[in-house]
């Protein structure tokens, strides 16, 4: 479990500088347009802006859908393991009782054999 826990929290700090980066790089861009006036500056840095959120929301929703999968995952794992528990004990029961048999067997014979 404590794997599982390290690789979500792995995936959250990808996403969290996919993210930065990304909103980085949109705002870094928006900047260098060739435009001699002021006035379109501010509409494009709310754009950008709103860009850089959207791609934050789409990195946590990614980590959230991350984080379901991994529990599913869990849970799967938690169940094939219990039923490998009891296949392993009904083996385990099985062989004593055939082994009980086979003891039971040897005497018998052991005992035809004595005179």
């Amino acid at each position: 479990m404590n794997q599982i826990d390290l690789k979500l929290r792995r995936m959250g700090a990808v996403f969290a500088a996919v993210a930065a980066i990304g909103g980085g790089a949109l705002l870094a861009g928006c900047g260098s347009g060739g435009s001699t006036t002021g006035g379109g500056s501010s509409s494009i840095e709310s754009n950008a802006q709103k860009e850089a959120e959207e791609g934050v929301e789409a990195a946590e929703r990614g980590i959230e859908e991350g984080k379901e999968k991994a529990k599913q995952g869990l849970e799967e794992a938690k169940e094939k393991l219990e039923n490998s528990k009891g296949k392993s004990k009904k083996s385990l029961e099985e062989a004593k009782e055939k082994a009980e048999e086979a003891v039971k067997e040897a005497k018998e014979k052991a005992e035809e054999l004595l005179p």
